[in-house]
């Protein structure tokens, strides 16, 4: 039989707790009660219990203090916490500690005895070999919830086929679900965004236990089938319902999503929001419904985090989002070229401020511009940073990091934040710790290209003697100085020459050749072809 500690300091809250535990059902036994921390680690030394109830806050040694020293005793022991809500933080610090669980004052007799039927089931597996049968049964039971969620791969594949046209009886079969024939299904999403901190934290996955617990409790009464699961900080939840329980279901969604943010005090900065899909008739209708939850979650980027939003009307992508998106990348693409970070802060500055004037701009929008950019800047930093490595991981981390914020400023501003520090970690990687002598110099000559520089001038204004400057010029560039001047004058050539109407000797002069004879065979050699032969081909439909 397994054997309990119960730690508080108040004998009356004690006595509560021992009298509300179904001791024979869980097959634990009680092997002593302690009045403070103390006392509590000399029970656990002296009868190497398997689970501990504890109060989180005690006299002379805290549950927090507690559950430290005991861990180091044994490892393994489990704990359930019992917390008042005044008492929010510490109990998101003991679930740093790995703590099992935890209950809300005044203690609920059902959730009490759940709670510890459940912790009792994971000593239960830990300590205890599996036995043949018992090993095929858990193997079925994984078989079985890999095919159910299998059912919402297949309606994330918008090219699949395979839900058109598809039974209740072959949905049933297939997928190892319940459903009743001509019941209504829907797909809903809740998610919660906060700080990293405390939503990517050893507490996530006590607290998105609690909350299928309720959802399930809420629900199940209502609905002939529910499959609900988590990723992370998102959950996507399935029901199966009667039409008749339309009604009845809606207000039992907005009571639990309300239960929910009400009871949470693991996570204070936590917001909750919760979208419903499109109501389906038939298991055709379940794509639908999925994406219609999924494009109203990134909604809640515009219209406000924090509610429980359904039907909202499906809208197409702004005009000028991609060429926003376009416009940011390649500014990025001038920064890094000359390692100005503060030119790539501007730009997407500026790209943020486009994005949010844009006319009919939808949450989505916002997701793809950031996901985007950054897909863009990995690439960059790859070209320009030997060093850099495992982009999938940065990407994946960045994902996570937008992934719950609540709103598109704050997505923009994150984008913004993590491309400045990896720039930042760039330039330091490299040494340039106030930007390279010849980015300076690419700099310089893009902007001054059509005045008379040499390497002389620049050398100088950078502090090297021209021997030395010439020599890490090419070094860096691949090419002198002169082949690099040239290409940034011809380049400018062939812009006028396409876009505008000047004449061949005032675009000459415009790109800093003051002979027309010298520009003419320059840029032949560059491009193969003159300078009006070049007009020619590119002025077709102007």
């Amino acid at each position: 039989m397994l054997k309990m500690i119960i730690a508080d300091d108040e004998p009356k809250v004690a006595l509560l707790i021992r009298n509300l535990i179904d001791w024979d059902g869980l097959g634990i036994e009680l092997a002593g009660v302690a009045k403070n921390g103390d006392e509590a680690l000399d029970l656990i030394r002296l009868h190497d219990p398997d689970v501990v109830v504890t109060d989180i806050r005690m006299p002379a040694k805290s549950g927090l203090e507690l559950i430290s020293e005991a861990k180091e005793i044994k490892p393994s022991l489990e704990f359930v916490i019992i917390s008042g809500y005044k008492h929010f933080d510490y109990a998101y610090s003991a679930i740093k500690f790995g703590v099992s669980d935890y209950l809300l004052k005044p203690v609920n007799q059902d959730e009490l005895n759940s709670t510890l039927k459940k912790v009792m089931g994971r000593v239960l597996s830990r300590e205890s070999a599996l036995d043949g049968q018992e090993q095929a049964r858990q193997i079925e039971t994984d078989i079985r919830r890999g095919k159910r969620l299998g059912l919402f791969d297949m309606a994330r594949d918008r090219e699949s086929i395979a839900l058109s046209g598809l039974t209740t009886e072959a949905l049933n079969r297939d997928y190892c679900y319940h459903f009743t024939d001509g019941c209504c299904y829907r797909f809903l999403v809740l998610k919660i965004d906060g700080a990293y901190s405390e939503i990517y934290s050893e507490g996530l996955q006590v607290f998105t236990e609690k909350i299928i617990e309720m959802y399930m409790k809420a629900l199940s009464p209502l609905c002939s089938d529910i499959e609900m699961v988590f990723s992370d900080s998102k959950a996507n939840i399935l029901l199966g319902f009667p039409a008749a329980n339309k009604q009845a279901l809606h207000d039992a969604l907005k009571d639990v999503f309300d239960d929910v943010r009400i009871d949470n005090n693991i996570f204070p900065s936590a917001v909750f929001t919760m979208t419903g899909g499109v109501i389906a008739e038939s298991p055709g209708g379940l794509r639908d419904s999925l994406r219609s939850a999924e494009w109203a979650l990134h909604e809640r980027l515009l219209i406000g985090a924090g509610s429980f939003y359904e039907n909202l009307p499906e809208r197409e992508s702004a005009g000028g989002a991609g060429a926003v998106t376009n416009s940011a990348s390649k500014e990025l693409a001038k920064a890094m070229d000359v390692m100005d970070p503060g030119a790539a802060g501007r730009a997407l500055s500026e790209a943020s401020e486009l994005m949010s004037g844009l006319s009919g701009l939808t949450g989505s929008d916002v997701m793809k511009y950031a996901r985007n950019v950054y897909d863009e800047w990995l690439i960059l930093c790859q070209r320009y940073d030997p060093a850099f490595s495992d982009p999938e991981k940065q990407r994946s981390e960045f994902a996570r990091r937008i992934g719950i914020l609540p709103s598109a400023a704050e997505v923009c501003t994150c984008l913004g934040n993590t491309v400045m520090d990896s720039f930042k970690t760039i330039i330091e990687s490299l040494g340039q710790i106030s930007g390279r002598p010849v980015s300076n110099a690419k700099q310089y000559i893009k902007e001054h290209f059509s005045d008379n520089i040499t390497i002389s001038d620049i050398a100088e204004k950078e502090g090297f003697n021209v021997s030395y400057f010439s020599t890490l010029f090419k070094k860096e560039t691949g090419q002198t100085f002169s082949e690099y001047l040239t290409g940034v004058r011809v380049d400018e050539a062939k812009r006028l020459l396409k876009e505008t109407n000047l004449s061949v000797p005032l675009v000459c002069e415009a790109v800093g050749y003051s002979d027309t004879k010298h520009f003419t065979a320059t840029f032949r050699k560059t491009t193969g072809i003159k300078p009006g032969e070049y007009r020619k081909l590119y002025s077709w439909g102007r």
